[in-house]
């Protein structure tokens, strides 16, 4: 796709489609939108007359253009005024999903109060994303050609650079990236095969490090190799370093964590059948990693960044992990296996241990943790938990320029004695009450540099249809984690 800025009057553009953002406080046209309708020769207040589009209940509307050398007029709901960077990725979102398969090949998005790069560059991540299809990924006989057709060109009107926008694009690609990845099967997509498409990234100047069973247990990781015994793909633990990891050596590193299950049965604490098949999501942490160290080795490769993700099958096989088993951890903590489907906590705890002996100074982990997580904040939010607050200050600051919501959790380690075991030192699953925290209490536990633990569970793929998405992986993070890794990017010297 190509993105162009343009600070002509969205009256004036020529386009197949001029997208027009309605604020729900917007029932009467007035200011600039009243211009706009005025030029259109009406076209938006008969629409609104006609009951052909209502901001308050409706995604969007596609109309004639009346008098605008546009054909089309594409209404989109703004919601109500605020998030600039978040509002212009979803309208943007919504803009280029509402005209797949149609015959549009250029779109002029209106990005009415988004004047400031990071909503621009959040936008043109979001027309990006607005383009995946996830039958892409393996193809269906009964697309046509008019079902895969989509928008080629953007035009962004209003006062942003064209410098933030060729940025986004590329955010919005390594999300795409990320989503494939999230969305392959299991029987195609299984440990060493991820460790596969890490290697690919070697051609953009990273080097990756593979580690297999072996090289595990004479590590001492008991907790990943544990959590994958019963499955018939052996783990198997990926770090991708940009080329400014070994530069970096004396100062601030990056480690980004993400959680790599491949599909998760349950284990021996076997989940309920449906909706199991969405199980091949809970690799969608480590497909976030992975492809934010993509994007960022090609925007800024002398980032000192490395992303670390430990992949596993948790599966219920005659060597399966047993609640009741006492594992130990790279740390040298003993773990009672209470819950054979809290496995991503184990997992990530050698993961970060790992990450923190190879050098890394501050730690973000991005997992599909808990469901109590999605029952608490749905599909548009993601929960983060900060040591020390300020670390996750910078990470919530980093999802607001990509354009992603998160919201901080308290980090309430008075709840540690609810993991209290009488035969190891901690058990991996406490009471329910309170388990988004404990969760992250428990991860606690295994790092000691400054650490954030971001829950994507309810983030992470949709189970329906949306205006702004299809179902499946939505590439929940990838934005978020490179702007964090751009933040410890060397200061570009002078030539």
């Amino acid at each position: 796709m190509r993105l162009r800025a343009t600070s002509s009057p969205p009256a004036t553009v020529q386009a197949d489609v001029l997208a027009v953002p309605i604020y729900r406080d917007e029932v009467e046209l007035t200011g600039d939108l009243a211009q706009l309708d005025e030029a259109s020769g009406g076209a938006i207040s008969t629409a609104l007359a006609w009951g052909e589009y209502n901001p308050l209940e409706h995604a969007s509307a596609l109309i004639d253009g009346g008098d605008l050398p546009a054909g089309r007029l594409l209404l989109l709901n703004a919601g109500a005024r605020g998030r600039g960077a978040w509002r212009a990725r979803r309208l943007a979102m919504v803009a280029t999903r509402q005209l797949n398969g149609r015959g549009a090949s250029t779109l002029a998005l209106w990005l009415r109060d988004a004047e400031d790069d990071d909503a621009w560059s959040a936008a043109a991540a979001g027309a990006v994303a607005g383009t995946y299809r996830a039958t892409a990924v393996y193809g269906r006989v009964r697309d046509t050609a008019a079902m895969k057709r989509s928008v080629g060109e953007v035009l962004c009107i209003g006062a942003g650079s064209q410098a933030a926008l060729d940025r986004g694009a590329e955010i919005g690609e390594g999300t795409a990236f990320g989503r494939d990845l999230a969305n392959r099967s299991a029987n195609d997509l299984f440990p060493e095969r991820m460790a596969d498409v890490a290697r690919e990234l070697e051609a953009d100047g990273c080097t990756v490090e593979v580690l297999e069973p072996d090289q595990m247990t004479e590590l001492g990781m008991g907790l990943l190799l544990g959590v994958g015994q019963g499955a018939a793909h052996g783990p198997r633990l990926i770090a991708i370093k940009l080329p400014g990891w070994e530069k970096a050596a004396d100062g601030d590193r990056l480690a980004i964590v993400g959680k790599g299950v491949c599909f998760d049965s349950g284990g021996i604490s076997i989940k309920p059948a449906e909706g199991m098949g969405d199980m091949k999501h809970d690799k969608s942490g480590a497909a976030a990693v992975i492809a934010a160290a993509r994007t960022v080795a090609r925007l800024a490769p002398d980032t000192p960044l490395m992303a670390v993700a430990p992949m596993v099958e948790n599966m219920p096989g005659g060597n399966a992990q047993r609640p009741g088993d006492v594992v130990k951890a790279l740390n040298g903590m003993t773990v009672e296996v209470t819950n054979t489907d809290a496995e991503g906590r184990l997992i990530l705890a050698d993961a970060m241990t790992w990450a923190e002996r190879e050098g890394a100074t501050h730690i973000i982990d991005v997992a599909t943790l808990t469901g109590a997580q999605a029952i608490a904040f749905g599909d548009q939010i993601s929960a983060y938990f900060a040591r020390p607050r300020d670390w996750g200050d910078r990470v919530g600051e980093a999802a607001e320029r990509a354009g992603e919501w998160f919201w901080e959790m308290p980090l309430a380690v008075e709840y540690r004695a609810s993991y209290d075991s009488p035969h190891a030192d901690i058990v991996n699953s406490g009471t329910r009450e309170g388990s988004l925290i404990k969760s992250a209490v428990f991860l606690s536990e295994f790092v000691t540099v400054p650490w954030v633990h971001l829950d994507i569970a309810g983030t992470a793929y949709l189970g329906a249809e949306k205006p702004y998405g299809p179902k499946g992986a939505t590439g929940s993070a990838v934005g978020a984690l490179v702007e964090l890794a751009l933040g410890f990017a060397p200061e570009p010297t002078a030539s």
